[in-house]
C-alpha cells in the first residue's frame, strides 16, 4: 500500500501514519540539502509507512540524521525503537524525562495495557521495541540542531506532559508542536478558520503550566503549527487564545464534577456536550453522529487526564 503524505511548504512532508484512522495521527518528515529528519513516529505498526515515504521520495536510509519525538505518548513516539534499526546515521532526540522509558519501555507497555488491555495494545499499537542507550540525545532547552544548512531549536514545553518539547524550525517560522498546541482536524475547518482544543491526556495535565507555555511558544511570534493532530496549520494569537479558552472549559467541567457519582463517564459524557457545542459555535454543520465519531477518539483519555488532574490537585 502506498503511504498517504501531504508535500507542505519549506521542505516538510506530513506523514499520515494512519493509526486508528487517517488524518488522526501525522508524523513529519523534513528536509535539507540531501538530509533529512523524522518529528516523531507514531506507533511501532506506523514505520512501514515511514519507511516507504522514504522510498517514494528517494530519500536513502542513509541520509537520515535524526528522530525527535516531541514527547513519549506511544502515538507519537511507540515507532521510534522499531525505526532507528532501518537509520544507521540517525539519532533519537528526546527530553530526559522519556529517555529512560525509551530504553526500557516496559512501564509505558505495562501502564497501556493496564488501560487498554492487551488486545488493543496489540491491534492497534502493535509492539514496543527498546531504544539503545548510545542512539539516544538529550533534547535540552534551547539547544540548536542542524539539517545541514538548517537550523532547529529546542524548547522545554510542559503541560501536556512533563516530557514535551516542541521545535521551533527557523525556516517557515513554524513550530513542531506535539501536542502542545492542541488537536485540529480539517474536517472542522469553517470560514471561522480552525477549530482547536486541548488533549489533556494523562498523567501530567496541568493546565498552569501549560498555559505559560503557550504564552511562552506566541514570543516567538509563530506563522505556522505543525500539529500531531493533524497537519499544519496557521497558527495565530487568536488560535492561541482559542486554545487556552478551551483548557480553562475543560478544566471548570472537571471542577464542577470531581464530587459527581460515576466521574469519569459524567466527565465523558459533558466534554462532548461542550465540543459538539463549540464546534457548533464554530459553524461546523456536517452531521452530528460523523462528529461524534471523530471527537471519540480524544474523549476517553481527556476525561481519564482530568479525572487524575483532579486528583492530584
Amino acid at each position: 500500500m502506498k503511504p498517504i503524505y501531504h508535500d507542505l511548504a519549506f521542505d516538510i512532508t506530513c506523514i499520515d501514519t494512519e493509526h486508528m484512522r487517517k488524518d488522526f495521527v501525522a508524523a513529519y518528515l523534513i528536509e535539507s540539502e540531501g538530509r533529512a529528519g523524522f518529528v516523531d513516529t507514531g506507533c511501532y505498526l506506523s514505520v512501514p509507512t515511514l519507511l516507504k515515504t522514504l522510498d517514494e521520495k528517494n530519500i536513502s536510509r542513509n541520509a537520515v540524521d535524526f528522530i525527535i519525538l516531541t514527547h513519549i505518548h506511544l502515538d507519537h513516539a511507540g515507532g521510534a525503537g522499531e525505526l532507528i534499526k532501518h537509520l544507521p546515521n540517525a539519532k533519537i532526540y528526546v527530553h530526559e524525562y522519556g529517555a529512560n522509558h525509551l530504553i526500557d519501555p516496559s512501564k509505558l507497555r505495562a501502564g497501556v495495557i493496564g488501560v487498554y488491555g492487551e488486545l488493543f495494545f496489540k491491534q492497534f499499537l502493535g509492539d514496543l521495541i527498546p531504544v539503545p542507550e548510545d542512539k539516544i540525545v538529550i533534547a535540552k532547552d534551547n539547544d540548536v540542531i542542524f539539517l545541514a544548512n538548517r537550523t532547529l531549536k529546542f524548547i522545554n514545553t510542559p503541560g501536556h506532559a512533563r516530557h514535551h518539547i516542541c521545535i521551533w524550525d527557523e525556516k517557515s517560522q513554524g513550530i513542531f508542536s506535539g501536542d502542545t498546541l492542541g488537536v485540529s482536524y480539517r474536517e472542522f475547518d469553517t470560514k471561522l478558520g480552525e477549530l482547536i482544543f486541548p488533549p489533556t491526556t494523562p498523567i501530567q495535565f496541568d493546565p498552569e503550566v501549560w498555559i505559560n507555555t503557550i504564552q511562552k511558544i506566541m514570543q516567538l511570534k509563530p506563522k505556522y503549527a505543525y500539529l500531531t493532530h493533524f497537519n499544519r496549520i496557521q497558527f495565530t494569537q487568536h488560535s492561541a487564545d482559542m486554545l487556552i479558552q478551551h483548557i480553562n472549559g475543560f478544566v471548570d467541567i472537571a471542577q464542577t464534577l470531581k464530587t459527581k457519582n460515576n466521574r469519569h463517564q459524567a466527565i465523558k459524557t459533558a466534554l462532548l456536550d461542550y465540543l459538539l457545542q463549540i464546534a457548533k459555535d464554530h459553524g461546523v454543520d456536517f452531521e452530528q453522529a460523523q462528529q461524534i465519531k471523530l471527537f471519540k477518539g480524544d474523549l476517553e483519555i481527556c476525561a481519564q487526564g482530568l479525572g487524575v488532574w483532579l486528583d492530584r490537585s
